[in-house]
């Protein structure tokens, strides 16, 4: 998978993303529907019982270290977080399926952990001691680095549904 991304497969891969979960929760029993693409906050909707979620697919392919994300014009990462049921599940899609790691985290907890991150940046030199751009508009979230912030997460479907 080396250089997909950059080769103009990213959409693929994001796709390819958001297929994996949809499967990850049929196999779970849930009702799982992909949204038309550039749903205003959402990518998957899932339905277990009485009980809806809203599901944001974050794909990343395995020779990547980081998820990115780009904040909206108005200065937001994430549009209309709800205060229940409101997931981000970040794949690192691999080359063998098996080896897929899924982090299931409240939308609410990745937004913090996105603006803190985003604020150490900011307030940290960058080459040659120079400040970094306040205009960057990327945000992101790397599984080695965040490792420990992301393991209670990784494949955490039950916590959708508490």
């Amino acid at each position: 998978m080396s250089g997909r991304i950059k080769s103009g497969e990213g959409s693929l891969i994001g796709n390819a993303g958001e297929f994996l979960v949809a499967a990850e929760l049929l196999k779970r029993g849930v009702i799982a529907a992909l949204a038309p693409r550039n749903a205003h906050s959402l990518d998957i909707v899932a339905a277990k019982g009485t009980k809806t979620a809203r599901i944001r697919v974050k794909t990343k392919s395995g020779e990547y270290t980081d998820w990115q994300w780009s904040i909206k014009k108005d200065g937001k990462i994430f549009r209309d977080i709800a205060k229940e049921r409101d997931f981000v599940v970040m794949v690192n899609l691999t080359e063998d399926i098996k080896d897929t790691d899924f982090y299931v985290v409240p939308t609410h907890l990745v937004d913090k952990w996105l603006k803190k991150l985003h604020k150490i940046w900011e307030d940290t030199p960058g080459k040659n001691g120079r400040p970094h751009s306040l205009t960057n508009t990327k945000r992101h979230l790397a599984d080695t680095r965040q490792a420990d912030l992301l393991k209670p997460y990784l494949n955490n479907w039950k916590s959708i549904w508490k």
